[in-house]
């Protein structure tokens, strides 16, 4: 059985609304595996494990994003973007070419280890050409990074 998860970038991926509760994401999600810290430039965010996947809430503890893991997952993902069906597999030239169906911003990132979709909100991280994890984002997720590094001019 398919996990379909309706998905509307920026705003929601299946009932996880981004800027909902870390409480409510979980009560969604089930029971968490185990919990950690991350972040950059500091960890001051929460993630939670959910064994195909995480939520990453930030420092405020309201989701920001979520990853899921194709190699770790009992079902199959599915995004259902505007009734378009994107599998999420670990085949990087499948996922790309469904993903290349919707959009044509998505682009080789800088260190080559991965793609990524502004239009989408999403990140699909393979290195080697194998999908090891595909996060999906609010708008915001990466602002903090990005200061950072505009800052000290890495």
């Amino acid at each position: 059985m398919e996990k379909k998860l309706l998905f509307e970038p920026y705003e929601k991926v299946g009932d996880l609304v981004f800027g909902m509760t870390r409480e409510h994401a979980v009560e969604i999600c089930g029971e968490i595996r185990w919990s950690g810290m991350y972040g950059y430039p500091i960890e001051d965010s929460f993630m939670d494990d959910f064994g195909d996947g995480h939520i990453l809430c930030d420092k405020k503890g309201f989701l920001e994003a979520i990853e899921l893991f194709p190699d770790m997952a009992t079902e199959p993902y599915s995004l259902i973007y505007q009734g378009i069906e994107i599998v999420l597999c670990m085949d990087i030239d499948l996922l790309i070419s469904q993903i290349r169906e919707i959009t044509d911003d998505l682009i080789l990132d800088d260190d080559e280890e991965g793609y990524s979709s502004k239009k989408l909100g999403i990140r699909i991280y393979c290195p080697e050409d194998i999908v090891e994890d595909v996060l999906i984002h609010d708008r915001h997720y990466y602002d903090e990074e990005q200061e950072y590094i505009k800052e000290n001019n890495l």
